[in-house]
């Protein structure tokens, strides 16, 4: 290492830095399902952080800089908590009305579907002839079969992931305590995690990570701003056109638009579903609404946030969403536009590095060629009398 120049040492660190970065995202991403409630723990950080840094600002903050800080955590991890609670409570209650009503109507929806089987039974012995009828009964057997090995197998793999979920019980149990220090003390934890960097390659892995990290959050403020905004937009149109269950499916189009690119298709055909069985006749002013929305965001909205906030041509997100879609699934769909960004960033600022590397070493070799008087600028003082 000592024998090689300036330049190559630090395009060999660079170099290491980068397949250290890229192995931790794969790291990540193998162990995802258990990192998640972390992973958005930092993500509700991150978005509460401006609300608890006003805190500082107050005059109790003053005297009591910590306790002050660390009640403010504490309010918005409640706050983030009692809305959670909320909402699985008003699940829970539907789904426990839904089951209730289910259970009242089960008797009489099992007499009537063993009345129906049993009138298509009576109908095929006595339409179908008996040859016939030595041939289909086999392959019903086969299909009866196949049906309860299906309905088996699909027990099992529910099983499985039950008991492989136990990890993301505890991860989402102790959610509250990560968002609670990662608000109270967010500066403690990344020299933390900067200490555990390997040495030569700590500022290099530190610049790429709080690259990648404003990558991801203007992303998340940019979706999160134009999903609120088409949301309330297709919720107030659909609302004075009197198309029924225009709340739910504002809120269903602002989710959508946090899927880049093919949000707007699942919404407009789930949207478009639930509307033609509900009343058929406002589906026309739904289509028409949202329509207009997605032209005059895609024309004058999204293009100078996604500039603004991930520096990437609109080609370029589809085409990630296409990689990303094909290798990993919808998952990968909905996390290709942050990480490429995030990764764009990083290479360019490696691609930087690498170039001034060799400029850093021409510089240092012309110093060094300098007379000594030149090199120090103490050439100007008295001779001597």
């Amino acid at each position: 290492m000592n024998n090689l120049s300036l330049t190559a040492r630090r395009r060999l660190r660079l170099s290491i830095s980068v397949i250290l970065a890229i192995a931790t995202v794969v790291v990540i991403w193998q162990l995802l399902g258990i990192l998640l409630p972390f992973l958005l723990s930092g993500v509700v950080a991150y978005l509460l952080m401006p609300l608890v840094n006003l805190g500082d600002r107050t005059p109790m903050a003053r005297r009591w800089p910590n306790a002050c800080r660390a009640v403010f955590a504490g309010l918005a991890t409640l706050a983030v908590v009692l809305a959670l609670v909320g909402l699985l409570a008003l699940g829970v209650f539907r789904l426990v009305d839904g089951s209730i009503t289910l259970a009242e109507r089960a008797p009489g929806i099992i007499a009537e579907g063993r009345e129906i089987w049993e009138e298509l039974q009576e109908e095929y012995r006595h339409r179908v002839p008996p040859n016939i009828q030595d041939t289909i009964d086999p392959r019903f057997n086969e299909l009866r079969s196949a049906l309860g090995n299906a309905g088996l197998s699909a027990l099992q793999r529910i099983s499985r992931v039950a008991q492989s979920g136990i990890a993301q019980v505890v991860g989402l149990a102790a959610s509250p305590i990560i968002l609670f220090y990662l608000l109270f003390q967010p500066s403690t934890l990344a020299r933390g995690v900067k200490s555990l960097l390997p040495g030569p390659l700590r500022e290099d892995l530190a610049q790429m990570g709080r690259l990648a990290g404003e990558s991801i959050g203007a992303y998340i403020r940019m979706q999160l701003l134009l999903g609120a905004l088409v949301g309330i937009v297709v919720w107030l149109a659909l609302w004075a056109m009197g198309v029924p269950l225009a709340l739910p499916l504002g809120f269903l189009a602002g989710a959508a638009e946090l899927v880049p690119i093919v949000g707007a298709t699942i919404f407009i055909v789930l949207a478009s579903i639930v509307v033609a069985l509900v009343d058929f006749t406002k589906l026309p002013f739904l289509i028409a609404v949202y329509f207009v929305v997605q032209i005059l965001q895609n024309t004058l909205i999204v293009p100078r946030m996604q500039g603004q906030a991930l520096g990437l041509h609109p080609l370029a997100v589809i085409l990630a969403l296409a990689i990303f879609g094909l290798f990993l699934g919808f998952l990968g769909t909905l996390l290709a536009a942050p990480l490429t960004a995030a990764g764009y960033r990083v290479l360019t600022y490696t691609r930087e590095q690498w170039s001034s590397a060799s400029v850093l070493e021409s510089e240092s070799s012309e110093t060094s060629e300098l007379p000594p008087g030149c090199a120090g600028g103490g050439g100007d003082g008295p001779v001597g009398t």
